[in-house]
Formats: C-alpha cells, structure tokens, sequence
C-alpha cells in the first residue's frame, strides 16, 4: 500500500515537472487554468507556478518521508522474524535455487575456462 502510494506520488510529480517546464517558456501574464480541488480556476502564469513548484517541492519531502518510513518497516519486520525464527515457505525454495544456480554458474565458469 505504502508502495503503491510512493509511485502515485512520484507520476504526479513527474507531471508537475512537464507542466512546470512548458509555463517556464510561456509569458507569466498569459492565463492558465488550474484544478483546484475539482474546480477548474483561471489565473495568470506567473501566479500558477510558484504554486506548482511549492507543491513539487512539498511532493518531494512526502516522498522521502515515506520510502524512509517503508525502509524502518521493512527492517523491523525481517528483526521479527529473525527474532522469532518465521520462516516464508517461498523463501526456502527462493533460497536453495539461489545456491543452486550459483554452484552451477561457477560449474559454467569453470567449463568455459576450460574450454579455453
């Protein structure tokens, strides 16, 4: 959920900066439209951008806030199950083919020099 909510954060901004280069070129008394809380609003560029930057910059910080609020999560959950010895059946299995296919790409490495 935290995750999913990074990545809508990160497209409105990624949008907030295409809007935010293309009014840079544009004379600042020219008016723009901006949706305002599901209200479309006309002003002038020069008072819609400074806006737009503020709330990029504000996007930013939340952002930042939550992946370093998803990374204390995920440290605490992996000290819970070490603590507690839980195990994921997938990770056992994730696990053993892991050493599987590292014993077998130096077994393919071994064979290519070899071969050499």
């Amino acid at each position: 959920m935290m995750a999913s909510r990074i990545s809508e954060i990160e497209m409105d901004m990624k949008e907030h900066d295409l809007v935010i280069d293309v009014l840079k070129g544009v004379d600042p008394s020219r008016k723009c439209f901006r949706l305002v809380g599901g209200v479309l609003v006309e002003r002038s560029v020069d008072v819609v951008l400074p806006g737009l930057v503020s709330n990029r910059e504000k996007m930013k910080e939340f952002v930042a806030s939550l992946k370093t609020s998803l990374e204390n999560k995920g440290k605490e959950i992996n000290q819970f199950r070490e603590t507690h010895g839980i195990q994921i059946k997938g990770d056992e299995a994730k696990d053993d083919k892991e050493v599987e296919s590292s014993s077998k790409g130096g077994e393919r490495q071994a064979n290519i020099l070899a071969n050499v």
